[in-house]
């Protein structure tokens, strides 16, 4: 068999087209932008940061998993480099907008869970929780064990965009430490608690983010021309 010829049909059906195609176009990017003007060591912390590898446990775990060595990690992390000074220069008057745009999205909240099958015990317990005979922690242990899929406990903080959007819209209309009556949620009812927000703040890190992903929407757009040619 031979393994050295590899074609179109191949990369379908291994479904990896779609990711040759976008390496293909970050490369005729990249080689256009001028080498990297900040120390190695920098170059490799922000592609670390990028990929949310913070120890070195962690990066040695990494590094074996992808089989590459310090010189491959220093090649990745200008590459890197290279296309986010790309998205800055193509989006550098876009990010705040958009940023603007997402921000209801953007913004994080903690909150608190109690989850209550028979809903004359909710409301009771609601009752008490209002009446400061009973706090939220231990009302979180009476909680019966809710259906699948839904986190009981202190959550958070979380992006509201990660939420489901019922969620989400309590959450967002609710002042922190605001304890909301039981809802029904499925076969039970639920005691919701606001405990915290955290305002989106426009800062490098988002703006950094903001830039690759409309970056990435471009990438999107121009592997569909490609798949349309």
């Amino acid at each position: 068999m031979n393994t050295n010829i590899i074609n179109q049909e191949d990369l379908k059906r291994w479904g990896i087209e779609g990711s040759i195609n976008r390496e293909l176009i970050l490369d005729k990017v990249v080689e256009k932008e001028a080498n990297p003007d900040i120390p190695e060591e920098d170059i490799i912390k922000q592609f670390l940061k990028n990929n949310k590898i913070y120890t070195q446990e962690k990066l040695a775990k990494w590094m074996r998993y992808e089989n590459i060595d310090k010189e491959s990690l220093l090649i990745r992390a200008t590459r890197h480099y290279k296309w986010l000074k790309f998205c800055e220069k193509k989006y550098k008057n876009q990010a705040a907008t958009k940023f603007l745009k997402d921000k209801s999205k953007l913004d994080q909240v903690s909150y608190s869970m109690v989850w209550i099958e028979d809903e004359a015990l909710a409301s009771e317990v609601f009752v008490r929780i209002k009446e400061g005979e009973c706090s939220v922690d231990e009302a979180i242990l009476m909680s019966t064990k809710p259906p699948q899929g839904l986190k009981i406990g202190r959550i958070g903080p979380v992006k509201f965009k990660s939420l489901p959007d019922v969620l989400a819209e309590l959450l967002r209309v609710s002042q922190p430490k605001q304890v909301w009556p039981p809802i029904k949620v499925e076969n039970g009812w639920a005691i919701i608690k606001n405990e915290k927000l955290w305002p989106a703040v426009f800062n490098k890190e988002e703006k950094m983010k903001i830039l690759l992903d409309l970056g990435e929407q471009w990438i999107t757009e121009e592997i569909r021309k490609l798949n349309a040619e």
